[in-house]
């Protein structure tokens, strides 16, 4: 139930990206303008995980689920609203802010869990996520390309009312861990970031993943329209299916990282995502290669996702939701910035700059995988750990 609540909240952030077009065409903005609508929502979803998240360890989570998905509704109805593009830009960055609910879900199932089954429960929630993702732009594709850009807010406003009645009704009561306060919970963050090699190595490795994927998806629908296929909004949107099937790489992932342990299953969704460009790099030729290069991308960004989630978590039972906060603001940070240069890259050099970038970001992650990761100098808990 976690994973179908997650899946169905996070496709407010990313039912905009296959409607791109039709929100520059409506607003007489250019591409670059377009995409910061994107980059809010993204800036905004980490905002939320950054100040929100702390929170699932000092008070009752499914509260704090319930009171977002609340604000979710509203934030939706605003941005179909938006009378402008900086309107729909303040929007964009409110709804992801609240939007960090699939996140709050991700370290109740980890504590829910026994050590055993801990990347299996992550990976569940974590392929529900995906899904939400994939198949929400999807079906904002044909709802934006057959109504409008405006009908795909208001639908996700809609949406919004039957998952809080399934969440309150479902979703079991969270027990707090701490009682720190909001200050000391924020203050916390620090030191577990700073004495925790596993917890630094997955937020920038997984940040420099989810760049990738952003850079993919972010530029799609103006590679499809623009590029030799002339394709509308609804087909930029159907690639969401295509790219479902590797979404539930995150499942086959938690379970590999149970059995096998997180660094090898990092490093073979480094080198996955990286060949994914590689392939990817013919794309705007090729359709064989761009959807090949689709369910190769995401196999491996959500494969690392989940084994970079599932080494962050083992290094304190009691501070799952501080962990899972600063890992997913990294990630989620990384998204936007990949966002925003791509979009400048894509109106500079087209569809070339994008591979490249790709390419580029994966061999960094390589790097920092293997020989880049800084370490502590004094006895920490997170030495403890430099093996996960």
């Amino acid at each position: 139930m976690m994973a179908i609540i997650a899946g169905a909240v996070v496709t407010n952030i990313y039912c905009t990206q296959p409607i791109l077009p039709l929100i520059a065409a409506s607003m007489r903005v250019d591409l670059g303008t377009v995409d910061l609508v994107v980059a809010a929502a993204l800036l905004g979803f980490s905002t939320g995980l950054a100040l929100l998240l702390p929170l699932g360890d000092r008070y009752d989570r499914r509260k704090l689920v319930l009171t977002q998905i609340a604000l979710a509704f509203i934030f939706a109805v605003g941005a179909a609203l938006a009378p402008g593009i900086w309107a729909l830009i303040a929007a964009s960055f409110a709804l992801g802010i609240v939007c960090c609910v699939p996140q709050q879900l991700v370290p109740f199932a980890a504590v829910m869990s026994l050590p055993s089954q801990r990347g299996r429960s992550v990976g569940t929630v974590v392929s529900g996520i995906m899904v939400g993702i994939l198949l929400g732009r999807t079906i904002a594709g044909v709802v934006g390309e057959r109504f409008g850009w405006r009908a795909v807010y208001g639908m996700e406003a809609a949406f919004m009312v039957p998952v809080w009645i399934a969440a309150a009704s479902l979703l079991p009561k969270g027990r707090p861990s701490t009682d720190l306060s909001y200050a000391r919970l924020l203050a916390s963050l620090w030191p577990l970031a700073r004495d925790n090699r596993p917890i630094r190595e997955s937020m920038m490795i997984q940040a420099l993943l989810w760049a990738c994927f952003n850079a993919f998806w972010v530029n799609l629908a103006a590679l499809l329209a623009d590029g030799p296929w002339h394709l509308g909004s609804a087909w930029a949107g159907g690639f969401g299916i295509i790219g479902a099937a590797g979404a539930f790489a995150a499942s086959f992932g938690g379970r590999a990282t149970d059995r096998l342990g997180p660094r090898g299953v990092i490093a073979a969704s480094i080198a996955i995502v990286t060949l994914a460009y590689v392939l990817l790099e013919g794309a705007d030729t090729s359709l064989v290669l761009l959807v090949i290069g689709v369910v190769v991308l995401d196999i491996g960004v959500q494969a690392g996702l989940v084994a970079n989630q599932t080494r962050a978590f083992a290094v304190d039972s009691k501070a799952q939701g501080r962990i899972n906060s600063l890992y997913m603001t990294a990630t989620f940070f990384g998204g936007a910035v990949g966002a925003t240069i791509s979009g400048w890259l894509m109106t500079r050099f087209g569809w070339s700059g994008i591979a490249g970038f790709g390419i580029a970001l994966g061999m960094l992650a390589s790097l920092l995988h293997w020989f880049g990761a800084p370490r502590s100098n004094s006895a920490t808990p997170g030495q403890g750990n430099a093996a996960l």
